[in-house]
C-alpha cells in the first residue's frame, strides 16, 4: 500500500477581503491586537519573574503558557501583516 508521497513547499495565504480601502484599517485592527497580546503575554512571564511570592507551580504554568501563546503569536501574525501590506500571496515553507 502507497502512502501520500506529496512534496508541499509553498501555500497561498488568501486575504480577508480583496477591496484596498479595507486593508489598512484591517492592517491596523490586527496590528493592535497583536501589539495588546505580547504585551500582556511578556508582562505576565515579566511579573512571575520578577515577584518570587509568584513562584508557585500554578503560576509557573501559566508563565509557560503565556510563553507559548508569544511564541506561536509571533510567527504567524507577522506573515499575515507583512500580507496585508504586499500583493504576494505565497508562503514558503521548509520540509523537515
Amino acid at each position: 500500500m502507497e502512502g501520500n508521497s506529496t512534496l508541499l513547499t509553498e501555500f497561498v495565504l488568501r486575504r480577508i477581503t480583496d477591496r484596498p480601502e479595507l486593508q489598512v484599517p484591517l492592517f491596523l485592527v490586527f496590528f493592535f491586537i497583536y501589539v495588546i497580546t505580547m504585551v500582556g503575554n511578556l508582562g505576565l512571564i515579566f511579573l512571575i519573574w520578577k515577584d518570587p511570592h509568584l513562584h508557585t507551580p500554578m503560576y509557573l504554568f501559566l508563565g509557560n503558557l503565556a510563553f507559548a501563546d508569544a511564541c506561536t503569536s509571533s510567527s504567524v501574525t507577522p506573515k499575515m501583516l507583512m500580507k496585508f501590506l504586499n500583493k504576494n500571496d505565497m508562503i514558503s515553507v521548509v520540509p523537515l
